[in-house]
């Protein structure tokens, strides 16, 4: 898993991963994710949450990605091992 650092910026850590994930999520514009935040009592700019993207939106998709892989992988092997079981079951 790719480590991400937040040092120096001045939300924490869970504010940014909520904007970028509004941002990317729901294919919202930059000022539609600033005005939930809004919303929610963070006061930023839209030109913030845009540098949060770019900063931050290829790591967490990349940790997505490995994620849905090793979810893959699993369905897999269940599926394989159901198959075996079953084919163990019909020989009995």
């Amino acid at each position: 898993m790719k480590l991400i650092s937040y040092a120096r910026h001045q939300y924490p850590p869970a504010v940014i991963q909520h904007a970028v994930w509004l941002y990317l999520r729901f294919n919202m514009s930059l000022r539609d994710t600033k005005e939930l935040l809004a919303e929610r009592g963070l006061d930023t700019r839209y030109e913030t949450v845009r540098r949060w993207v770019a900063k931050f939106g290829p790591a967490y998709a990349f940790n997505h990605h490995r994620h849905l892989i090793s979810r893959r992988t699993l369905r897999l092997f269940r599926e394989a091992a159901f198959a075996q079981w079953t084919a163990a079951v019909a020989a009995a």
